[in-house]
């Protein structure tokens, strides 16, 4: 009978340390594709940052040659 929990006793174990490792696994897991979310944020939030800056250049150019050409209209 001692014999019987002792191997019942290390089959517990044994799950134990199973569940544990499983356990382990599945937070790296999750940890791994938290930074693969972070980063995908971080390129988009730069690419949207990067879009805004050329369509803010591009309305200042625009509105200057349209001033260019008005200033040139009036001075003959």
């Amino acid at each position: 009978m001692l014999t019987n929990l002792m191997g019942l006793q290390h089959l517990q174990n044994t799950d134990l340390q199973n569940a544990l490792t499983v356990q382990a696994q599945i937070a790296a897991e999750n940890q791994k594709q938290q930074m693969e979310r972070w980063k995908l944020l971080q390129d988009t939030q730069t690419a949207i940052f990067e879009m805004q800056q050329e369509v803010t250049v591009n309305k200042a150019q625009v509105q200057d040659k349209a001033c260019k050409k008005w200033d040139d209209y009036i001075r003959g």
